[in-house]
Formats: C-alpha cells, structure tokens, sequence
C-alpha cells in the first residue's frame, strides 16, 4: 500500500479471527441459557412439580439440602456471566466489522492515492 504501513490481509485476517471468537462467544451465551436453578423449595416448580410444597424441588444443590441461598447466589452471578458472555460477543462483533471497513478504507485510500500519482505522472508526460 502507498504510505500505509498496514498489510491489508492482516487487517482482514483479524477480523475474521474476531469473527470466530464472536461466534464462539454466542455459542457460550447459548449455551448459558437454561443453567439457572430454582431458588425457593415448593410452589410448583422443579422437575417434581413441588406439589404445592409437599415435595422439594429438584436442583442442583439437591433435593432435600434446602439451601434457597446459595440457589439465589448462583442465579445472581450466573445472571452477571450471561451478561458478560453477551457484551463480550457484541463488542467482538463490532470490532471484527471495525476491522473489516477499515481495511475497506485503507484499500479506498490506497486506489485513491494510486491515481492521483498516474494523473501527476501523466500531467508530466504531456508536458
């Protein structure tokens, strides 16, 4: 490129590597979806229904452990990674098309540059 010092397949490289980690990190977000576990042990809900408070619910601190705290913990940090996983993606995302019209421009600027020293070189020539 004329006056850059930007190989423009490194800039496109990047962006598609970018584009990987931006995929893999919407697989993990996915794949985050559904871990959560019910807090409280009765009103209907886990894998036994809770029978209106006759059965404890199924989860994965166990059935009978009670321990609607440590549920509720795991829930509020489990909520803060999907969060995380999610701006993670996005912002990958971005900068991998960031990459992408940047190396778009770089290219633009290059073909500019280009024909504005064949214009110059024929003004000269016709001189």
């Amino acid at each position: 490129m004329i006056g850059f010092e930007t190989d423009l397949q490194d800039l496109r490289d990047s962006a598609g590597a970018l584009l990987d980690a931006a995929e893999a990190a919407e697989t993990a977000s996915q794949g985050l979806r559904g871990t959560d576990v019910p807090v409280s042990s009765g009103g209907g809900s886990g894998f036994f229904g809770g029978i209106a408070g006759m059965l404890p619910v199924d989860n994965a601190f166990g059935r009978s452990l009670g321990m609607p705290a440590v549920a509720q913990a795991y829930n509020d940090h489990l909520a803060k990674i999907q969060t995380l996983v999610a701006k993670l993606q996005q912002t990958t995302s971005d900068t991998s098309h960031a990459l992408m019209r940047v190396a778009e421009l770089y290219e633009q600027a290059d073909e500019d540059s280009k024909q504005h020293v064949n214009r110059a070189a024929a003004g000269l020539e016709a001189n």
